[in-house]
């Protein structure tokens, strides 16, 4: 067992205590499309193509109760190859520093890390540019707006410490399911990352992959 795996084990205690996942527990999984609008072979390689999705709430507070919010989703492929590609953000500051919000409109959703690709250390973010009714962080209102018309991000890279600039528009138009306990779709960018990106810092990587394992493992769940 490596340190990693030492250091995470908790979290397959917790998962199981609660049967569900320790991070995100509750959330929206949803399908759409995925929309590049930056230029061919201009930083990260996305692709046009569909997409399954996941909007969540990070420590799961009820109701409309701010909380962390969370966007996933995955690829089925990338310009590269076919190796499929999850990214997984989080409602931040500054790029590294979580932060609770208190609406979806207000969170800046961001991967955390920075990922590697041969033509560089890029930066990857999504802000939610369809307006929700409602107050709060609701999950309903999620819901509501998917069955009324969908729900669009803009997505943007930044290459270094660069500026953001566009790089593809993210749609959902669907919910795939409506039970918790059978949505449990586990996305996991430390194992599917694409064909030639890579989550940056190494070590990190490796203490985030144990983390989310023991958390599958907990509640039992597919990887």
């Amino acid at each position: 067992m490596t340190i990693s795996d030492l250091t995470t084990l908790p979290l397959r205690a917790g998962a199981a205590l609660r049967d569900k996942r320790f991070f995100h527990p509750t959330g929206v999984l949803c399908g759409g499309t995925l929309t590049r609008t930056a230029p061919a072979g201009e930083g990260l390689p996305m692709v046009s193509g569909d997409v399954v999705g996941r909007i969540s709430k990070g420590a799961g507070t009820p109701g409309s109760l701010p909380d962390f919010a969370g966007l996933a989703w995955r690829m089925p492929r990338d310009a590269d190859g076919s190796n499929p590609w999850d990214v997984l953000t989080v409602s931040s500051s500054a790029r590294v520093a979580l932060r609770p919000v208190a609406t979806w409109n207000a969170a800046q959703y961001s991967t955390l890390m920075p990922l590697g690709y041969p033509s560089g250390i890029f930066w990857l973010r999504a802000t939610m540019t369809t307006p929700l009714d409602g107050d709060g962080l609701s999950l309903d209102a999620v819901r509501e707006r998917l069955n009324s018309g969908g729900i669009e991000f803009a997505v943007e890279q930044a290459f270094g410490i660069g500026p953001f600039f566009p790089l593809a528009t993210l749609t959902f138009d669907r919910e795939l399911c409506a039970d918790d306990e059978d949505c449990d779709q586990a996305f996991d960018p430390t194992v599917r990352s694409g064909t030639n990106v890579t989550l940056l810092p190494g070590w990190l990587t490796s203490l985030r992959r144990s983390a989310y394992r023991n958390s599958r493992e907990g509640r039992d769940a597919q990887s």
